[in-house]
């Protein structure tokens, strides 16, 4: 992918919309272009993370593994460009808490935790900005997986 479909995919993404042109160069410095096949497994519930994505094209699957091996996993969304997932590793580090998987070929634009925190100690108004715009996002999803839990338990 050219720098400026990966720019523009940042401008997309509903986290980075707070942004201004110099801010988004900045944030795609930090960024690393990740191509996955259909039906991988980009994380798993409770591995350990390190970053967050943003889907340039493809689709994305995040399922809740159950305790049980027999249960099936319960889908908590399905992702589509432009959408963020992994983002509450920018928060606490820490193990991921659930399972991220490509239902298509997928590519991803992946933004390691400590560039993240680094460009965010040097441009705390980048900081404040995607932070502000992540706890929205964040809110959404909890009340999609809400949604999404209420359906399936009848």
């Amino acid at each position: 992918m050219h720098l400026e479909q990966s720019k523009q995919v940042l401008r997309n993404a509903d986290l980075f919309a707070d942004l201004n042109e110099i801010h988004l160069d900045l944030v795609l410095m930090v960024c690393e272009e990740v191509t996955y096949a259909d039906g991988a497994v980009i994380f798993r519930q409770d591995s350990s993370g390190d970053a967050l994505y943003i889907i340039a094209s493809g689709e994305v699957q995040v399922v809740l593994e159950p305790e049980q091996e027999a249960a099936a996993p319960v889908e908590l969304a399905v992702l589509k460009p432009y959408e963020t997932f992994g983002e509450t590793i920018l928060v606490e580090e820490g193990h991921r808490t659930a399972t991220a998987r490509c239902l298509t070929q997928t590519t991803l634009l992946r933004l390691p935790r400590g560039r993240v925190v680094r460009l965010t100690n040097d441009y705390p108004e980048i900081g404040f900005r995607i932070m502000r715009r992540m706890a929205a996002d964040l809110t959404r999803k909890l009340s999609q997986a809400n949604e999404s839990l209420r359906r399936q338990l009848g």
